[in-house]
């Protein structure tokens, strides 16, 4: 499959909270692997009770493979482990949340945890898997650790995991170990005497962090960086993050660098990671997709950091690992940035009707959606857009550049229809050069539904 842009995996896989690592292949070659949960489309919940994972080749960013299931905390799952069918995780049936893997030893680790609290470490002698059954991660007294969202760090021979969760699933806050190995050599014991409360402490585990969930340690440079969902914005959508000089340091808070609030009908939360990709880091994330946050899609935007380690806040966009979109391709619905935008009523949302047809439905009067980047080129001529759309009530698109408010460069009828038919629209433009966010503007004289968008793309006659 080929694909760069947001979002970046096929449009009906849901991965979110998403940590993004570079290993060699099975070829000796490096790859792009992404580790993340798994949203089923109809699940009705977060997660599921598989991980998948896909990978790239580092020289083609748009050639994703999918590794099917690596892992899975039931039977029944998909997930096989020496030649057989097996449950990865005896001590619950539990669905999934977020996961992360680090290679140590020669070896990748999976650290897992689900639904209620509770951590497992698995093992691979490849970074796609699959992981072994999981052996629950516990301190040395044998109480098993609460909470959620591990992510892991070796450094100088030691496994370093960070966790928590702000106050649901036994969560006290963000907290950090040593993991030392048991028996077996499974890194599944917790040293109770380097844990820390890497923000405040257990009576105040937020200290103004804004900390929420699902935290991710890089280090960059001479610094350890810790991204994390926060409400430091106006929501638990943001991504902030924190430093520090070692590990299991007290952290100080930096700032924000991403907000995903808007993406889809419902706020949710935020979960990802960094990582260095061909000398340029990324900031993963996930957008919700439909008229749930429970269905979420991986996407990836380029950050920057300046001399002093400051990381600047980033947009969502389109763009992925290739840049803005060609509008002289087809555009899937499915790519808006934004569903929901400030001052502009909410209501329309992006469904999955059928395994290739994921439409922007429910669209009424007062609807705006966002769309960013498309690079026009810098010739001029005679432009047209071409939308593929099912009437209903009809009313009129209206297609802006660059803000809500921005120059309107045309109108697109949509005459009233039964709703059961999917018809091409063709409307004459001004013409656009240069690089623009495109809003549409839905506009009628009914409160019924206007029409349902699945696609659409621009075509120019130059000269």
């Amino acid at each position: 499959m080929k694909r760069s842009v947001n979002p970046l995996l096929p449009l009906d896989e849901f991965i979110p909270d998403v940590e993004a690592r570079v290993f060699a292949g099975s070829d000796g070659k490096k790859r792009l692997f992404l580790y993340g949960s798994h949203d089923e489309y109809q699940q009705g919940t977060w997660c599921s009770h598989q991980y998948h994972v896909y990978s790239a080749p580092l020289t083609d960013l748009s050639d994703w493979t999918d590794h099917g299931v690596s892992f899975a905390s039931r039977k029944g799952e998909g997930y096989m482990w020496d030649g057989k069918e097996e449950d990865g995780v005896s001590w619950t049936d539990a669905i999934l949340y977020a996961p992360d893997v680090i290679d140590k030893d020669g070896k990748y680790w999976l650290a897992s945890c689900f639904s209620g609290g509770g951590l497992g470490m698995s093992v691979s002698d490849n970074p796609e898997g699959p992981f072994s059954p999981a052996t629950q991660i516990i301190y040395e007294d044998g109480e098993p650790l609460g909470s959620i969202d591990p992510t892991l760090y070796e450094e100088n021979d030691t496994m370093y995991m960070i966790w928590g969760q702000r106050q649901s699933f036994g969560g006290e806050g963000l907290v950090g170990v040593e993991l030392r190995q048991d028996a077996e050599g499974m890194y599944a014991i917790a040293d109770r005497s380097t844990k820390h409360y890497l923000f405040g402490d257990a009576e105040n585990p937020d200290q103004g962090f804004g900390f929420y969930e699902g935290p991710s340690i890089r280090k960059i440079r001479d610094k350890y960086y810790l991204l994390y969902p926060s409400d430091k914005g106006k929501g638990v959508h943001m991504m902030s993050y924190a430093t520090a000089e070692h590990p299991l340091d007290p952290y100080t808070f930096r700032g924000n660098i991403l907000d995903n609030d808007g993406c889809d009908l419902e706020s949710g939360n935020n979960h990802g990671s960094l990582c260095e990709v061909n000398g340029q880091w990324y900031i993963f994330y996930h957008r919700g997709f439909g008229n749930s946050n429970m269905r979420r899609k991986v996407c990836v935007e380029p950050i920057f950091i300046d001399e002093e380690g400051n990381i600047g806040q980033v947009d969502m966009t389109n763009n992925g690992f290739g840049g803005p979109l060609s509008p002289y391709d087809r555009i899937e619905a499915a790519y808006a940035t934004h569903v929901r935008l400030d001052g502009f009523r909410p209501g329309c949302y992006l469904e999955e009707s059928e395994k290739d047809l994921h439409p922007l439905v429910h669209i009424t009067n007062g609807n705006c959606v966002e769309y960013k980047d498309f690079d026009f080129g810098m010739q001029k001529g005679k432009l047209s857009v071409i939308m593929e759309i099912c009437p209903m009530a009809g009313g009129n698109i209206k297609i802006l550049l660059d803000t809500p408010k921005g120059e309107e460069v045309g109108i697109v009828p949509i005459e009233s229809g039964s709703g059961k038919e999917w018809i091409a629209v063709r409307k004459d433009l001004k013409d656009i050069v240069g690089v623009h966010t495109i809003y549409l503007q839905f506009e009628s004289k009914t409160e019924e539904y206007i029409c349902e968008l699945a696609t659409f793309h621009f075509e120019k006659e130059i000269g």
